[in-house]
């Protein structure tokens, strides 16, 4: 039976989806084929472990489908790899300029408690405590950072913050803030249209998935009938080329 699209579940589409979007429809491709070749010569051994054939004509339909959209022909999708690479390191630098600014504040409060400013020590309080996590989405940590930099602007704060990294991180907290907003925007507009991107990210979820099983399955199918190979064969190289790369040449690196 043919890979229908339209019987999955909203769950089972959602998930599928939230796992296709961090790969390119490209190397996701060359895993369907990579793991398909695999299978030709190990796929009885697979069996046993996890892998069925069923699984193995799932993969293939979704191979079928993401070549009948044309990639590897040309890119209907999102250039998801600038934008997320872009998107990700706005995360990183919000996250860094967010424990910059509680230490600040942290700080700053001990200072302001020594001091006598009980209402300004309780605001510092009600901040942090509010916001020990830093928001794993770029809204919501563009908005604790809103939150840090309003805190730092207040009169009192920012008098006893000017010699703790005050200033710096008021300007800092702004512009970071920003960033993720537009980081976030850019992430969000697609250059395909967004029925185009979501089915690919769909077809590519599946192909992920599919692939890792025969992954599981032959690294257990490997270790019990004592046949190295049949885990090497099934690699998900494609889907981690830079990983494989790095590991690939830390030995000349290193003498």
């Amino acid at each position: 039976m043919a890979l229908d699209l339209t019987t999955l579940s909203p769950e089972a589409r959602a998930a599928f989806i939230k796992d296709g979007e961090r790969f390119g429809s490209e190397d996701t491709l060359e895993q369907a084929n990579q793991t398909l070749n695999a299978y030709l010569t190990h796929g009885s051994k697979l069996v046993a472990f996890g892998f069925a054939p069923e699984d193995a004509a799932e993969l293939k339909d979704a191979r079928d489908l993401l070549i009948g959209a044309g990639v590897g022909r040309n890119a209907k999708r999102t250039n998801k790899k600038i934008d997320t690479a872009a998107h990700a390191k706005a995360m990183r630098d919000g996250q860094g300029i967010r424990l910059r600014a509680r230490s600040v504040l942290a700080g700053s409060k001990r200072a302001l408690l020594l001091a006598g400013q009980a209402e300004a020590v309780q605001k510092i309080d009600v901040l942090l405590g509010q916001d020990s996590a830093a928001a794993d989405d770029a809204e919501g940590l563009a908005q604790q950072l809103d939150a840090l930099h309003s805190q730092l602007k207040d009169t009192t704060v920012a008098n006893f913050a000017k010699n703790r990294g005050g200033p710096q991180a008021v300007l800092d907290l702004q512009a970071k803030a920003q960033a993720l907003r537009d980081a976030a925007k850019v992430k969000a507009e697609p250059r395909g249209t967004p029925v185009e991107t979501e089915t690919l990210d769909l077809i590519d979820g599946i192909i992920v998935s599919l692939a890792r099983t025969a992954r599981e399955a032959a690294e257990a199918a490997a270790r019990e009938l004592g046949e190295p190979a049949i885990a090497t064969a099934f690699e998900l190289s494609a889907l981690y080329k830079r990983r494989a790369k790095k590991k690939a040449e830390e030995p000349a690196q290193g003498g």
